[in-house]
């Protein structure tokens, strides 16, 4: 099996992906050939079913881009069965505690750093066949990703960023505007103090921080310090072509 992952060193560069939540495997490839650093498969919130997912790691098979998977929530079977399929990221919703984030990461790893179900026939080990050099290098090919999206995440930041084997702390920026009480309000002075409570963390930490961007904001995101953007998703990408096309 050749899908890519993302080496720890390169999370300290500028890395750039975008949401996929319509669950099509055409897509998942087209985002993939076209030069994003990785994509986000999206199952909290997207189209996708498990079923799906298979599909689309195999779309992006043999590409340079890196398939990393948001599973529904903070459960062991939800990340094993990720894993098992060939993602090589997990980004996990609402984590807000370092007990949460520090769940996250032991489900994605094999005894004795972790939780993670053994398993030889698999798609991620070849079924087999490169079981042994994919569990040897199950730590190190595996991004982990949390998200920042409570008032209480936010409080905890620190602690949570310590969190060994977390590589990204991600924001949700929706999630998190409605949880501060300004929903949709990304100038609000708490937002803007979130995000740089987040941001000052894990800079001090040397640690990649995230965002779901969008084509005006990325920039500004950028130069706020955030390194690991989202930007879109192939639902507003489809659905501003289509506008666009009606309006001609």
């Amino acid at each position: 099996m050749s899908i890519h992952w993302i080496e720890k060193s390169r999370l300290k560069s500028p890395l750039r992906g975008t949401f996929l939540s319509l669950g099509s495997p055409l897509l998942a490839r087209m985002a993939a050939q076209i030069g994003f650093d990785w994509i986000l498969i999206d199952l909290e919130h997207g189209a996708c079913t498990e079923a799906g997912l298979q599909n689309m790691l195999l779309a992006v098979e043999g590409t340079s881009c890196a398939p990393i998977v948001r599973v529904v929530s903070n459960d062991q079977d939800h990340i094993k069965r990720a894993l098992d399929l060939g993602a090589t990221g997990i980004m996990v919703p609402y984590v807000s505690t370092a007990e949460e984030a520090t769940r996250a990461v032991a489900s994605t790893r094999y005894p004795p750093h972790g939780s993670r179900g053994v398993a030889s026939s698999t798609i991620a080990t070849g079924f087999g066949l490169s079981m042994n050099e994919y569990h040897a290098n199950a730590i190190e090919r595996t991004t982990v990703i949390v998200q920042i999206e409570t008032v209480e995440g936010v409080r905890n930041i620190d602690q949570i960023a310590a969190v060994s084997g977390v590589d990204v702390i991600f924001v949700g920026p929706l999630d998190l505007s409605y949880n501060l009480g300004c929903p949709k309000q990304y100038d609000h002075p708490d937002f803007l103090a979130a995000l740089e409570k987040i941001i000052t963390t894990c800079r001090h930490r040397e640690m990649a921080t995230g965002i779901l961007s969008n084509e005006k904001m990325a920039r500004q995101h950028l130069a706020q310090g955030f390194n690991f953007l989202a930007v879109g998703s192939d639902a507003l990408a489809a659905r501003n072509g289509l506008q666009h096309l009606r309006d001609c």
